[in-house]
């Protein structure tokens, strides 16, 4: 009996051992496919899931940027109805691009965790929300917290994942996939203008913030169409951290959620360059923001009419658009280095800033301001490609949440300090004489950085012989 029950317990063992075989021959087969799956999704430049991710992500730029550079044709009814002045007013579009980009650091490690979806949705709720705030205020403190607040946390939450969200699906047409999604702002900006200028005329301020809720609201739907993919590097990294002690994952993970910038950033050789970058972006953008606030009162104090003031955001809104595309482009191309293209872009900023104050025709403002918009979308489309080559793709979420935080400080120093200038010098000129001043700064700290970024190539190129 006993012998019979040993016989019946080692058959019952050798058929579990056998069963148990079969089954891990068959989870490492899966395994394989899986592999080899992810290996054809990786060749497969870009993909539908790829694509699409880009079109929902021009869709959430041209929204929340068309919306933020209509502010200046707000600027002179807020001041009427609000009974504040303009420097004070000027402080709306500013504060809001201010504090959706100072989270910019913060919003790209809610990237890094959660991905792009879920941000990007808790984005267009938030600005939707604030937007219906600011429609009901009767005072400027109120505005303020919808309009520039609210709506600011939302626009930061929905804007660096559809910056970011397409790279990982591209390889050889990264950087024009992503000039695409920057595209956006400038088409934004042209197709809002009007119609905003059309409903202020008609209806008033407020149901032009109403108008912008309902476009928020819809940005649910593209952040909803936001894909995930993970790069080669991210699963290889995976795989390693799969074979380390459990104590040691254990105090990584407790550890790495509240880190907004990977240590290992520091000791990048292209680091200190970087901060150069950063540095010279911000000079820029400090102008960058100027026009797109103080333009419309310039135009209109040289006679020319408020649907064509109005008109001239778009025409910088459109070339805008052309020149993120073109950005984008010349970065994929061999003898484009994002570098030296950003720093042609920000000198040619500079020279229809300086000249559009001493010019009185609707022409001559139109082409000028065209050229500028042309010019500094070439640089913003030339941001990301620039990131990519001095960090790599792993810190291009954290690099850009640097950077979208830095533009954000410009945003809340620019167009506020060019208002005051205005007032103090009664010439609504100043502005762009300002933004002019302030683009030939930045370039020339962008010398300094190109000087910098070959000094540490040629040391890399020592270090290797």
């Amino acid at each position: 009996m006993k012998g019979s029950y040993n016989s019946i317990e080692s058959r019952t063992e050798d058929e579990i051992y056998s069963v148990t075989e079969h089954n891990q021959e068959g989870l490492r087969e899966d395994e394989r496919k899986r592999e080899k799956e992810e290996e054809e999704e990786d060749d497969e430049e870009g993909g539908w899931r790829g694509w699409t991710v880009v079109v929902a992500s021009f869709f959430c730029i041209a929204i929340l940027d068309g919306v933020g550079y209509t502010t200046g044709l707000l600027l002179n009814s807020l001041i009427v109805d609000l009974g504040a002045g303009r420097a004070e007013v000027s402080v709306l579009g500013s504060l809001q691009v201010g504090v959706y980009s100072l989270g910019g650091p913060i919003v790209g490690r809610l990237v890094k965790e959660l991905g792009t979806r879920p941000v990007c949705i808790l984005g267009a709720v938030i600005s939707s929300v604030g937007m219906v705030i600011a429609s009901f205020g009767t005072r400027l403190d109120v505005v303020l917290l919808g309009y520039s607040v609210v709506s600011g946390v939302g626009f930061g939450l929905m804007y660096i994942p559809s910056v970011v969200g397409a790279a990982p699906f591209f390889n050889k047409r990264r950087s024009l996939a992503m000039g695409i999604c920057l595209c956006g702002s400038g088409v934004g900006t042209f197709t809002l203008a009007p119609i905003s200028e059309f409903i202020l005329s008609r209806y008033g301020w407020n149901w032009v913030f109403r108008f912008f809720a309902v476009l928020c609201g819809g940005c649910i739907a593209c952040g909803a169409l936001m894909f995930s993919k993970k790069t080669r590097e991210e699963k290889e990294e995976k795989r390693v951290e799969t074979r380390l002690e459990e104590s040691q994952k254990i105090v990584e993970e407790l550890r790495t959620p509240y880190r907004v910038i990977d240590p290992a950033l520091f000791n990048d050789p292209h680091f200190p360059t970087f901060l150069l970058v950063l540095l010279a972006d911000f000079v820029a953008f400090i102008g960058i923001y100027i026009p797109y606030t103080h333009l419309p009162p310039l135009a209109l104090s040289r006679n020319i009419s408020a649907a064509d003031s109005a008109f001239l955001i778009s025409a910088g809104g459109i070339s805008n658009t052309f020149g993120r595309f073109l950005g984008g482009y010349l970065c994929d191309q061999p003898a484009f280095h994002p570098l030296y293209l950003t720093f042609i872009s920000i000198l040619l900023n500079a020279v229809p800033a300086l000249i559009i104050p001493r010019m009185t025709s609707y022409g001559a403002f139109f082409t000028l301001f065209s050229l500028f918009g042309l010019s500094s979308g070439c640089m913003v489309g030339s941001t990301s490609p620039l990131l990519l080559r001095l960090l790599g793709l792993k810190a291009l979420s954290e690099s850009f949440g640097l950077v979208t935080a830095f533009r954000g400080i410009a945003a809340l120093i620019g167009p506020p300090v060019a208002g005051l200038l205005v007032e103090w010098l009664s010439d609504p000129g100043a502005a762009m004489d300002l933004t002019g001043a302030l683009e030939l700064l930045a370039a020339g700290l962008y010398i300094i950085a190109i000087t910098m970024h070959s000094v540490v190539k040629r040391r890399a190129q020592y270090t290797q012989l």
